[in-house]
């Protein structure tokens, strides 16, 4: 008994390591074949449904872009209808006020500027003098640039020194002062108009 119980232990243990398809080859081709059908047309039909979401998501994006574009095209024409309906003349008369806005920004632009003017006449000796105020006009067309220096002399001689010493200065072309400034002896208020070299 116990021998044949551990025979049939035996030849179920076989059968399960062996498994036996019974269908014939053709059969089996065929199976096989329709399993692969079926698996192709589920992943199509997966790729149809991933393609047809990715569409149906890019449809808000499509609608806001088209409307944004149509919103800059009647933007566009409506400058252009507002720059043909424009009067000429006004537009002309603006063109030429740019045109020597641009001249005067030119002449800006080649001109010194005033604080490296300040800075060469702070840079000038002069003892007993203390200076107020400066006023600087810049050069025009036909004017040269002027600096009114304003303040107060101890005496005659650090006032004309002071003077002479502005004069010397190469960038400079004269340093003018009034004759009516030399009347005081002592604390003398003074005003030097200085021309500056072009």
């Amino acid at each position: 008994m116990r021998r044949r119980s551990g025979w049939h232990c035996a030849t179920i243990d076989n059968m399960h390591s062996e498994l036996t398809n019974l269908l014939p080859f053709e059969r089996q081709r065929i199976l096989a074949r329709d399993y692969y059908v079926r698996l192709g047309v589920v992943v199509v039909v997966f790729m149809i449904g991933i393609t047809f979401a990715a569409g149906v998501l890019l449809v808000p994006t499509y609608v806001f872009l088209i409307g944004s574009s149509n919103a800059k095209e009647m933007r566009l024409a409506n400058l252009k209808s507002t720059l043909a309906s424009g009067d000429e003349a006004a537009l002309s008369n603006r063109l030429t006020a740019l045109s020597s806005d641009i001249t005067t920004l030119t002449t800006l632009s080649n001109a010194p500027a005033a604080s490296a003017i300040m800075r060469t006449l702070l840079s000038i000796s002069r003892p007993g003098i203390k200076i107020s105020s400066f006023v600087y006009a810049a050069a025009a067309e036909d004017a040269p640039g002027t600096v009114a220096i304003s303040g107060t002399a101890a005496t005659r001689d650090a006032l004309r020194n002071y003077q002479l010493a502005l004069q010397s200065t190469p960038s400079i072309t004269s340093a003018d002062l009034p004759i009516s400034a030399f009347a005081k002896d002592s604390s003398i208020p003074f005003t030097i108009t200085v021309t500056l070299a072009p």
